[in-house]
């Protein structure tokens, strides 16, 4: 991103934090341009760092971010293992900070820091703590059972919301002109595979709820403590309504070297395994359902052809495509392993 474009984002982000009673002085890092602008905030107290996101317009509307604000509330509320981000509400009580004095209106929110690392298959992640991995994630999806949509709205990552023009995602490139013909193909064929599995899953209780949307390595923190691991979760920004089962599947596709092979270093039956039984300590999983794993993951990768199908998320969104594509292949691959 240009430097002028820079600047002017920390400036957003000094307008809005003007609203919050923060001790001096305050200092601004800013830890990554992408879909949001995430910067890291010091106060003056040496109390643990926050985070303030400057959201992406055209995305999620202040409504939606309130709502995921909300969700994040209601974890925090029920002390659950897994650790999450806190939101820190503006001096008047606001979740939600907008700064309007500039050309295109920008909402932002500031939230406590979710302390650990990333840990990666062959690098440190083993079976204990892809297993904690599991067990948080259904911790989540067990709050997320007591939200109603009286309280909260959020966009639907049902079929349609996944793989049609009515995305959350709001592609600006139409399906044909980011895919070649045979990706179409294969996509139009996951697309149909993923609603037949939602149909199954919808004759279920407690299959669909507020999902994280996201949960993938670079989402989550672990660390090491007495007796075991701790898990963080956090990056909300994609939460809405889905099915749970989805969201298993961006992590599986982690798990699985999709992208960064780690097939013939550790088993991905084996940590398939512990995830789901993480899962299981805290949530039903019948074994029927791990069928639907493969298509779910390469639904993922699919369902992201659509994310990327925009100037402001892409420069490069047929290549983007191409490869989701060949990971969706290899996903489905996976089916009877």
């Amino acid at each position: 991103m240009p430097i002028v474009a820079e600047k002017a984002l920390e400036s957003i982000a000094r307008t809005a934090l003007e609203a919050y009673d923060l001790p001096s002085p305050v200092t601004v890092r800013l830890l990554g341009l992408g879909l949001n602008a995430v910067y890291g905030i010091h106060s003056g107290d040496g109390a643990s760092p926050l985070v303030l996101r400057i959201h992406r317009p055209g995305y999620r509307t202040t409504q939606n971010t309130r709502s995921e604000l909300y969700f994040l509330q209601q974890i925090a509320e029920r002390s659950i293992d897994p650790m999450t981000p806190r939101p820190v509400p503006a001096r008047d009580g606001r979740l939600v900070v907008e700064v309007r004095d500039i050309e295109t209106p920008r909402h932002c929110d500031l939230t406590t820091w979710v302390a650990g690392q990333e840990y990666r298959p062959g690098c440190g992640l083993g079976p204990r703590a892809i297993q904690q991995l599991g067990r948080a994630i259904a911790q989540v999806h067990n709050v997320a059972d007591q939200l109603s949509a009286a309280e909260v709205e959020f966009p639907r990552w049902d079929a349609d919301g996944m793989f049609t023009a009515a995305s959350p995602y709001n592609p600006q490139l139409s399906l044909d002109e980011i895919l070649a013909p045979a990706d179409r193909a294969t996509f139009d064929e996951i697309a149909d595979r993923t609603r037949v599995v939602y149909e199954t899953l919808a004759q279920h209780p407690r299959t669909f709820g507020v999902i994280h949307g996201d949960f993938i390595l670079g989402n989550c923190y672990l660390r090491r403590r007495p007796g075991g691991w701790a898990a963080g979760i956090f990056d909300f920004d994609d939460c809405g309504w889905g099915f749970y089962l989805y969201d298993l599947c961006p992590m599986l596709g982690n798990l699985a070297g999709l992208p960064g092979a780690v097939f013939g270093k550790v088993s991905f039956s084996s940590m398939r395994r512990a995830l789901l039984d993480g899962y299981r300590s805290v949530r039903p999983f019948p074994a029927e359902w791990e069928a639907y794993l493969p298509v779910l993951m390469a639904a993922r990768h699919a369902n992201h052809c659509l994310l990327t199908a925009g100037p402001e998320v892409s420069e490069t969104p047929v290549d983007d495509a191409k490869w989701r594509m060949e990971m969706a292949r290899r996903c489905l691959e996976l089916a009877g392993r």
